[in-house]
């Protein structure tokens, strides 16, 4: 990990003008990696053996005037020389909070609790390989009331719509990215405005939203508009079961179908659902819906498992560098604090991806899957 993570920061960290900013960047994201318990910044102070320095990493985080978005740049940069991704992987998260001390606290759903809670609410972008994955760039989302400094308050689909716009601008333009938007909130418009934004994606749905079969052999079996989980389900009947080959899923399936969203409109376009099932007799316990017209079927299925692993590393490595301990008013120390965190979580990725071993062909099969129509 020493080896690493003198690599990544003696990269990312000409981002820094001045000498001393470089020397607390350092020390910042070696404290995330080594203390103990809450990411505080007396524990990571403490960890790294400066504890008269508390003060000056906080004025580091939260007050001084360095800015995020080309050291995330450059963390993606760094990242690409490490591996070919397959995807970019768009995660909601919400960080719970005690009270409402910190920036952008509120009542909110949380997907992680499947209940409302009080904290922060999130978008991050993880760069994903078959070899590593690791947040490259984040957005909060803020209610007007509260509201701290900066920026107007950001909707979701401000914040899908923004850290699109910044990893189109830092790596390949062509490469998919995977959106969970299952039983949010104004779903259905969501899968039309980005399906329709020309950006490749495939997005995990519900089963309920309504879609318009695009074949032959489908488009006499169904309604016109139908539910996209009756169009699969038909779709998984007329070609039998494909079973997956992927260790831990026995018995399961998928299909796929081309598809049109319902409402017809402009850029509705030819689309791919595809069901996965662990149990044909039931509901598919996923639905995805994608642009991506590149690759193979099992290629798709691949790559949409790329979301498990981020979520898994959101709720284990992200605790484990400090991605959910910020605490304080400022919105510029939170993406600091945040940009920060991704890069001690690269560095503990890279680490372990190292440790165990790694083939390029490891990655082929999402790989293939990787241009849009």
């Amino acid at each position: 990990m020493e080896d690493i993570a003198t690599r990544l920061c003696a990269d990312l960290f000409t981002e820094f003008r001045r000498y001393d900013q470089r020397i607390r960047a350092r020390q910042y994201v070696d404290g995330l990696l080594t203390a103990d318990g809450r990411k505080s910044i007396a524990n990571i102070a403490g960890a790294v053996g400066v504890p008269g320095d508390a003060q000056r990493l906080h004025h580091f985080v939260s007050s001084s005037q360095w800015e995020w978005l080309p050291l995330r740049r450059a963390l993606t940069r760094f990242l690409e020389t490490t591996d070919r991704a397959s995807a970019w992987v768009l995660l909601p998260v919400s960080i719970p909070k005690a009270g409402r001390h910190s920036v952008g606290v509120g009542r909110h759903f949380s997907p992680d609790a499947h209940q409302v809670v009080n904290g922060q609410q999130a978008y991050g972008i993880w760069f994903a390989s078959a070899r590593v994955t690791a947040p490259v760039s984040w957005s909060l989302l803020l209610t007007p009331c509260r509201r701290v400094e900066g920026p107007e308050d950001a909707t979701p689909d401000d914040s899908i719509a923004e850290l699109l716009r910044d990893v189109r601008d830092w790596g390949d333009p062509l490469r998919p990215a995977l959106l969970d938007v299952h039983g949010v909130p104004g779903e259905e418009r969501l899968v039309s405005r980005h399906l329709r934004s020309g950006f490749p994606l495939a997005m995990r749905i519900s089963g309920r939203v309504d879609v318009a079969a695009d074949h032959p052999a489908l488009s006499g079996q169904v309604r016109r508009v139908a539910p996209v989980q009756r169009i699969l389900d038909k779709a998984l009947r007329l070609r039998n079961s494909w079973p997956t080959s992927a260790p831990g899923r026995p018995g399961s399936a998928f299909a796929t179908a081309r598809v049109r969203l319902a409402d017809g409109g402009p850029g509705s376009g030819s689309l791919t659902a595809l069901g996965v099932w662990g149990d044909v007799r039931r509901p598919p316990a996923q639905v995805w819906l994608t642009n991506v017209r590149a690759g193979s079927a099992p290629a798709l299925l691949n790559l949409t498992r790329l979301h498990e692993e981020v979520t898994h590393g959101w709720r284990t490595r992200g605790d484990a560098v400090g991605l959910r301990d910020f605490e304080g008013r400022s919105l510029r120390g939170w993406h600091r604090h945040m940009t920060l965190a991704s890069c001690a979580y690269a560095i503990s990725a890279l680490s372990s991806a190292g440790a165990a071993g790694y083939s390029a062909g490891d990655g082929e099969a999402a790989a293939v899957f990787g241009r849009s129509a």
